[in-house]
């Protein structure tokens, strides 16, 4: 995006003789001296928007990992936002905002935490939410349940990481954990955090390239090197890792970076880097909706898409102040937000090659009988209707 809106706080043009005065929510007048020129006038349009009035409510679930900074970064940066972007959120109290366009209040923004990504399309379901950040697996289980949710934006991808315990000294990086397993007397225990994190996907892809029998520890197999433990929610896997209960987790960040903040974990490998390499910019998180709120609220949604759109280009351009909006939001030290968001990647363009990376996702899950719906087939032409709604995405930038 490259239009500039002016602050709603206030706004100065340097120019001499020049004064303006404006009225809330109206365009000021400009008093010009007869005499100055035209050419060397900046005609500019001040205007404070009225929050008071009255606009469509939108509730935004999303949850507290830094794959939505996004997000945080529009909760908490507005007023540095409007100096640069013409789409920013004013705050109005505790967790609702005004999303203002081009001098405008659009819409009302609520945002909503979901305990875990999971949850997002189970709380859309259940009509908590509007729209929703949340992992791709879990939107693409719940779109072959017949949810009617689907993936209106990309938002985020990487960010997932390999964890060993922080007295494991032996490995290092991939071919050492490999070694490490084949060699251990006992199965390794590596904790997961939902059967529908991307984390597991691609981990699990990784063991069958490599050859490393596994199963869940609820139900093992005999002769498995790995044994999968299901900690139910990110929060459980550093617990976990702490008192013994796994021996490594896989997960996103910032799980990951805290674990090596608070010297009970260490990272050895990123999991896009993981053979075979098909997940190696992976999609992790999207931005989703309900048919209903679509077909109800299509030119706020698709402001809202813009105001994250905006958010992402703050973040790419201030990488530090967006980790320090992240920590404020998620309650971590910024420099663990600093080590977390450098391995993720946040983009908001459906690009082939990103809609390539979805149809991996999808196919490692319809290989492992995940689907019991109409995306057990194999059939994009009709899978893709199910999924994506793409409508609403505007050209970025």
């Amino acid at each position: 995006m490259k239009l500039k809106s002016f602050s709603f706080l206030s706004a100065f043009l340097m120019l001499p003789l020049l004064i303006i005065t404006a009225s809330c929510g109206q365009q000021a007048e400009q008093a010009v001296p007869a005499d100055l020129a035209a050419d060397t006038v900046a005609v500019a349009v001040v205007e404070t928007p009225d929050l008071t009035v009255e606009a469509p409510l939108i509730r935004v679930g999303y949850v507290k990992q830094d794959h939505h900074a996004a997000l945080f970064v529009a909760a908490l940066r507005g007023e540095a936002m409007s100096a640069e972007y013409p789409v920013y959120l004013a705050p109005l109290g505790e967790e609702y905002y005004a999303l203002v366009e081009n001098g405008v209040k659009v819409a009302e923004i609520q945002l909503i935490q979901s305990e875990g990504a999971i949850n997002v399309p189970n709380n859309m379901v259940a009509g908590l939410f509007d729209v929703g950040l949340g992992g791709v697996a879990a939107f693409m289980s719940s779109a072959d349940q017949g949810s009617g949710i689907r993936m209106i934006s990309a938002l985020h991808n990487r960010g997932d990481m390999l964890v060993v315990a922080a007295g494991n000294e032996t490995v290092q990086d991939w071919d050492t954990f490999l070694a490490w397993v084949n060699s251990s007397e006992e199965p390794v225990t590596v904790g997961f955090k939902g059967p529908q994190s991307v984390a597991l996907i691609i981990f699990e892809s990784a063991l069958t390239e490599a050859g490393v029998a596994w199963s869940m520890q609820s139900s093992p197999v005999e002769g498995s090197r790995i044994l999968l433990y299901n900690a139910q929610s990110e929060a459980n896997l550093n617990p976990a890792i702490e008192n013994g209960t796994i021996d490594a987790y896989v997960s996103n960040n910032p799980a990951c970076a805290m674990a090596e903040h608070n010297g009970i974990g260490r990272c050895v490998a990123e999991l896009s880097d993981l053979p075979p390499g098909e997940f190696a910019n992976h999609p992790c998180c999207v931005v989703a909706a309900t048919e209903t709120a679509i077909a109800t609220n299509p030119t706020e949604i698709a402001s809202l898409l813009r105001l994250l759109d905006a958010a992402t280009d703050y973040i790419e351009k201030n990488p530090e102040d967006a980790a320090a909006a992240s920590a404020e939001m998620l309650g971590t030290p910024v420099e663990v937000e600093l080590v977390s968001m450098a391995t993720s990647g946040y983009d908001m363009h459906v690009t082939e090659a990103w809609k390539t990376d979805m149809k991996v996702v999808l196919d490692y899950m319809r290989s492992l009988n995940a689907f019991t719906g109409p995306l057990a087939t194999d059939d994009p032409a009709a899978n893709a209707p199910l999924l994506y709604d793409f409508s609403l995405l505007e050209a970025r930038r």
